[in-house]
């Protein structure tokens, strides 16, 4: 695998998609997509074929965080469980066997309701997928890993729909910064030991690395010393333990 178990090895695949590697564990989330030409500022998504993974996770079927080919030639090349909402699976029926697709579907809650949740394991990762706002069949995930703890948002559009009691503590968290979702006071009750912007393009980082992007979007950053955006193939890596 791609990490040991001290730890922590986070690699940006484009937009929204990461790899992630920690204590023998390592999942894809979001990362294989194929994005039309001129869309997102000219990001593209990194190749993969050099990552092993146990679990590929998606989060919804949007062509910006999922591409069925891609999915199903990595799923295939290495053996890995796709999980998923019920359309991200559908997608997937005849490319992949049955039994490597896990249908993840949280149940709706009525509007003002925390979201509803279901778990998943295939050890040594646990999945708690989380029905959050964003058109049909959206779920943010909360995955274990040995030594590590992290949270993909998504594109969740009101991150007051969860709970951060069920969250805590997270070492990694994986969020886009969409106005009006909530997302500042979310993080500030999380409290995450790293956090990482994702859905945006290469301008936007390059305004973020600039001190300029976030500035734009609200008054005050939380936690902005622990707040990172990668460029597609970059890795972050820092220790257990570690701020």
């Amino acid at each position: 695998m791609a990490s040991d178990a001290m730890s922590i090895q986070v690699t940006a695949t484009g937009n929204a998609g990461f790899h992630v590697a920690a204590g023998g564990a390592s999942v894809f989330i979001d990362a294989f997509w194929d994005p039309p030409p001129r869309l997102l500022g000219g990001v593209r998504p990194a190749p993969a074929g050099h990552l092993a993974e146990d679990l590929i996770l998606v989060t919804h079927a949007h062509w910006d965080h999922f591409s069925p080919g891609r999915v199903a030639e990595e799923a295939a090349r290495t053996g890995a469980a796709v999980a998923g909402p019920a359309e991200v699976i559908r997608r997937l029926r005849g490319r992949l066997p049955d039994a490597r697709l896990v249908t993840l579907e949280p149940s709706e809650r009525p509007r003002g309701q925390a979201a509803a949740a279901v778990t998943f394991e295939r050890p040594p990762v646990t999945v708690t997928a989380f029905r959050t706002s964003h058109g049909p069949g959206h779920n943010s995930y909360l995955v274990r890993m040995p030594g590590c703890r992290l949270f993909h948002d998504g594109d969740n559009e009101d991150t007051r729909l969860l709970d951060v009691r069920f969250l805590a503590p997270v070492d990694v968290l994986l969020l886009c910064p969409w106005q009006g979702s909530g997302w500042p006071e979310f993080v500030e009750r999380l409290s995450p030991r790293r956090w990482l912007l994702c859905h945006l393009t290469e301008e936007e980082i390059a305004l973020h690395r600039a001190g300029r992007f976030l500035l734009d979007l609200c008054e005050r950053v939380p936690l902005a010393d622990r707040t990172l955006a990668l460029e597609a193939g970059e890795t972050f890596t820092f220790e257990e333990g570690q701020a």
